[in-house]
């Protein structure tokens, strides 16, 4: 089994369902308005007669919230009414954006059970008792797990059939202390016969208020998938963090 550290990059591409979809972080975020659509909202707004000039003073969605007072004035807005408006304006975007950004999906998948479609053809008797897989979901501060417990007569996992137990787990990434990847290999006889690829068991440590109340999850992933989640999990983690110390 191979062990690796994650480190975490900048997100670009999201997955939803196993499949990378290349996408913008969010399609409504005012962050990413051009000065002309930031001035059509707040000329939707009531705010008519100031959309030439945040036009013409180039302020993008990015830039208002860091607009002062007398940057407002400078703009030639002396009406102090109109000013706060602006503000209360810009304030209902960051809050908008804020809930966006927490319930976004970011990516969800499925416990990978079987190493190969033979093992799944035998163990789920050709398809007539089927897997109930763990599944799990990524979005901007939680990772939802709902965690499957089977029936099992001795090793043999069963089916659905057979009835399962589950528990919900909602991961609050802001206390994510570390995440890591580990490689296991497909048994040697389904290597062989099957070239069945492996698993990777995304391992995540939650730590509580304080560093205390150390907690384990573990996502169980197909080869050559972990290593991206992981990354996802920890870009999302280090968006959590900024947002909770801000």
């Amino acid at each position: 089994n191979k062990v690796r550290r994650v480190q975490c990059t900048k997100m670009g591409d999201y997955v939803l369902n196993g499949k990378i979809n290349t996408a913008e972080s969010f399609s409504d975020s005012y962050e990413s308005w051009s000065a002309d659509q930031f001035a059509n909202y707040i000329s939707g707004q009531g705010l008519t007669e100031y959309k030439s000039c945040i036009i013409s003073h180039k302020i993008t969605g990015k830039l208002a919230p860091l607009l002062s007072e007398l940057d407002l004035k400078e703009m030639g807005i002396k009406c102090i009414g109109d000013r706060l408006r602006f503000r209360i304006i810009v304030n209902n975007l960051k809050t908008k954006s804020r809930i966006l950004n927490q319930t976004r999906c970011i990516w969800q998948g499925e416990e990978r059970v079987f190493y190969s479609n033979t093992s799944e053809f035998i163990f789920t008797l050709c398809g007539c008792c089927p897997i109930d897989p763990s599944l799990y979901k990524l979005q901007g501060h939680h990772l939802k797990i709902k965690t499957v417990k089977p029936f099992r007569i001795g090793r043999i996992r069963c089916g659905i059939c057979c009835g399962n137990e589950y528990s919900n787990s909602n991961v609050d990434l802001t206390y994510v202390a570390d995440v890591d990847v580990t490689g296991v290999p497909a048994p040697c006889v389904e290597r062989i016969m099957c070239c069945a690829p492996g698993k990777d068991i995304v391992g995540i440590e939650i730590r509580g208020y304080g560093g205390g109340d150390v907690m384990n999850h573990r996502l169980i992933l197909r080869e050559a998938e972990g290593d991206h989640v992981a990354q996802l999990i920890m870009t999302s983690v280090q968006d959590s963090q900024k947002m909770d110390r801000e």
